[in-house]
């Protein structure tokens, strides 16, 4: 995403210095084990797929496809290239119309003398030559000048909202595919515990009949997990259909993901002051500088509007030089002929339409304004949401690592007392530890989930991505 200063850059790509430091950040992506994963580096697999529709992403790839291949953002980019072209244009509005050709002019019967006598005539002229006409209002030329700079800026920040948005949705889609399966994991588990439990209970029923109702209620669980995994599964593949959109990619492709393990990330520190980050999303955060932009372009046309330059006419200048034949009837006498006319030109209207004018801008500029006030209220409230989401998931995963701990102590040992038969063993027991366990390690993974995504927003609207964010960054 290409950021800009005060001045609007070319279209060339420029690479997200930030892309890396997420790769390195996330590590292999799959289901949350027992003992929850810590972070390190990134490990992908070393082949890639066989199939030739697969195609192997990452959160690196993700990042740097929903930029380069995103429909949205594609066509952001276009608008962007028609406000270049025409700002282009009006920088060449000065430029005198130059036409080149032959006219021929024949006439037959009454006209009126300079007398007011009618006369009959007959006669025939014919020109062929060169002529330059032109137009210049050096006030419509700045105007012009100022509204495709406008444009420019306008486009520039819809391309960097849009590319913004799409590279958040694309990030956290993907965590969304990775939770899904690794939501799915834990629920496959899940069945073979409980698949195991149903057989011991059968076992035990034989023995007592008594047991028969928490067979029953264990099938009955079973069934449950099993109807469960299948919408997690059905939520994996709206994720990965998702994801195939916003990426641009062929939608017969298939995604072959390299990460095999969720890990938290840690893009922005969380624990610094809410007044930093919000300092930051308000300088660089998406289509700040843009709107600036255009704010102190409308303040230059009302500027212009009001200085002397209202004062200066419009210069009409017409030109022509070739060959001109003349005569009477068929008859046509050759010479050169150059004719040259300037003409200056006040608007007198313009003294009635003055106030209209002014206040146009005025209101142009206070529009302007009160979108400004609007994004930044805007970056302030994501700020405070991110910041705070991001803070409550690391409580979370704090609180869930004993809770896993727990509900494995728990599970372990009800196990072992219906594996012995110890004395007030039930499987009922068993199938609450399972169901303990299982909670525990989804409460883990969605804290997990949802902290990558507050990081990723966080680190979207702070803007910690563009160059001047980077450079203002504490060594």
């Amino acid at each position: 995403m290409p950021r800009l200063g005060r001045r609007p850059l070319s279209l060339r790509k420029t690479p997200y210095p930030w892309c890396a430091l997420l790769v390195l950040l996330i590590g292999a992506m799959g289901w949350v084990n027992a003992d929850p994963p810590t972070q390190g580096p990134t490990q992908h697999q070393s082949e890639l797929p066989a199939d030739p529709k697969a195609v192997p992403i990452t959160l690196d790839t993700v990042m740097r496809l929903a930029r380069d291949q995103n429909g949205q953002v594609q066509l952001a980019r276009e608008k962007l290239h028609e406000a270049y072209v025409e700002q282009a244009l009006a920088r060449k509005r000065w430029l005198p119309e130059l036409s080149i050709g032959a006219g021929f002019w024949r006439h037959e019967g009454g006209i009126q003398d300079f007398q007011g006598n009618l006369v009959h005539s007959s006669y025939g002229s014919m020109v062929g030559g060169l002529e330059v006409r032109s137009t210049y209002d050096h006030r419509d030329v700045i105007f012009q000048r100022l509204e495709a700079e406008r444009k420019v800026w306008q486009q520039q920040g819809e391309l960097t909202r849009f590319t913004s948005d799409q590279l958040l949705d694309a990030a956290t889609t993907y965590i969304e595919l990775l939770s899904a399966r690794s939501t799915e994991a834990i629920a496959l588990e899940a069945e073979n515990k409980l698949q195991r439990l149903l057989e011991q209970a059968q076992k035990l029923e034989k023995i007592d009949p008594g047991v028969r109702v928490e067979v029953a209620r264990i099938e009955a669980e079973l069934g449950s997990q099993k109807m469960l995994t299948r919408r997690l599964r059905e939520g994996s593949a709206s994720a990965s259909a998702k994801l195939i959109y916003l990426l641009g990619l062929d939608p017969t492709s298939e995604l072959a993901v390299l990460d095999q393990q969720l890990v938290p990330l840690r893009l922005v520190d969380a624990n610094q002051s809410i007044e930093k980050l919000i300092d930051a999303a308000l300088r660089h955060g998406p289509g700040v500088q843009e709107l600036e932009a255009i704010l102190g372009v409308l303040e230059t046309m009302r500027a212009k509007g009001a200085g002397p330059i209202h004062w200066l006419p419009s210069l009409e200048l017409r030109m022509g030089e070739g060959a001109f034949g003349a005569g009477p009837g068929s008859r046509l006498d050759w010479d050169n002929r150059w004719d040259l006319g300037v003409q200056a030109r006040w608007n007198l209207s313009e003294l009635y339409t003055g106030r209209e004018r002014k206040r146009l801008f005025d209101t142009r500029i206070q529009q302007a304004q009160l979108s400004f006030m609007d994004l930044r209220a805007k970056l302030t409230l994501g700020v405070q949401e991110a910041r705070e989401a991001s803070r409550s998931n690391e409580d979370q995963l704090a609180l869930s690592k004993g809770q896993i701990q727990h509900a494995e102590e728990t599970y372990n040992l009800s196990d072992q007392r219906l594996r012995e038969n110890i004395k007030g063993r039930s499987p009922s027991e068993v199938l609450l530890a399972v169901r303990s366990l299982v909670g525990a390690r989804l409460g883990y993974l969605h804290a997990l989930r949802d902290l990558d995504k507050a990081q990723l927003r966080l680190f979207v609207l702070t803007g910690a991505d563009s160059p001047a964010a980077t450079h203002a960054a504490p060594r």
